[in-house]
Formats: C-alpha cells, structure tokens, sequence
C-alpha cells in the first residue's frame, strides 16, 4: 500500500490532523498535543524488549505518541525523524530502520485516545503487545498494524 493510501485510510478514521514530514515539523515547536507516526519497514526488524514479547516486526506500522512538556510535538517529531540517534525509546528502534516516516499531528490530542479510534475502527489492530503503553493502563499498545482484508478469488 503505498504512503498516501495509509495516511487516507488514517485520515479516515481519525477525521482530523495535519500532515508533517522532517521538513515542516519544527513548526509544532510549543504545540502541545499528540501524533500519529507512520512507518514503513521494508526488511523484517527483530524486536526484544523487557516486559514486551519477542516479535519480527515489517511493513507499515502507526505509532501512537503524546508530549506536553519540553520542546512539545515539535521536538518529538525531530527526534523521530532523525535517523541518526542513540536509541533511548522503544520506537527509537523502529524508526532508524524505517525506510518511510510521515506524521499526523493533533494538538491538544491524546495518543490513548487515537489508539481507541483506530483500533475500534476494526481497520487496524495492536502490532505488538505492549509497546509504546508500558506505562499506560487503557491500551493495550500504542504500536498498530493496518489490518488487510483478504481477498478471496473463487474458482467456478
């Protein structure tokens, strides 16, 4: 699926946000709120954590995130996109190995709450248990995977 059909379907669930990419997102730097990162991993990435399961993670995955303090969405974003950083947080890990970054801001958002609405939109399902909400007692990950439908072809 390629980038702009995932932000649509995105789009179409959340049905607000704005767009930003590692060129426009120093805008947001006192904005308060939460985002929606897409990425997209061509080669399966190992994952293994403390208190997270072992998992083979690939193709398009949608993290949940949210800042209040600091530098605020802005800064978090920035750092997100860089491609070149000491890996501090679990999806620090991901998006190095990402070969497609793109966001979704919603100032004043909050990631639990884009987390109830994707999943509950049956379009998309937690990639792996855990991750991102260690610390959260509403979600069950903050890390979503699109779910595909299949498509069966019938032979008469």
């Amino acid at each position: 699926m390629p980038e702009p059909d995932m932000l649509a379907r995105i789009y179409a669930v959340l049905g607000e946000g704005t767009p930003i990419d590692a060129g426009t997102v120093q805008t947001l730097r006192r904005v308060p709120g939460a985002y929606v990162l897409v990425m997209h991993l061509d080669a399966p990435l190992r994952f293994a954590r403390a208190k997270i399961s072992e998992a083979s993670l690939s193709g398009w995955l949608i993290y949940a995130g949210s800042t209040r303090g600091g530098g605020r969405i802005g800064a978090r974003l920035e750092r997100h996109f860089k491609t070149n950083k000491r890996i501090h947080w679990h999806v620090d890990e991901l998006t190095v190995a990402a070969n497609r970054l793109a966001a979704i801001v919603m100032p004043g958002g909050s990631e639990c709450e884009i987390v109830e609405r994707l999943v509950g939109s049956g379009a998309f399902q937690p990639a792996l248990q855990g991750f991102g909400s260690t610390d959260c007692r509403r979600c069950p990950a903050h890390l979503l995977a699109p779910v595909f439908e299949e498509r069966v072809d019938r032979v008469a």
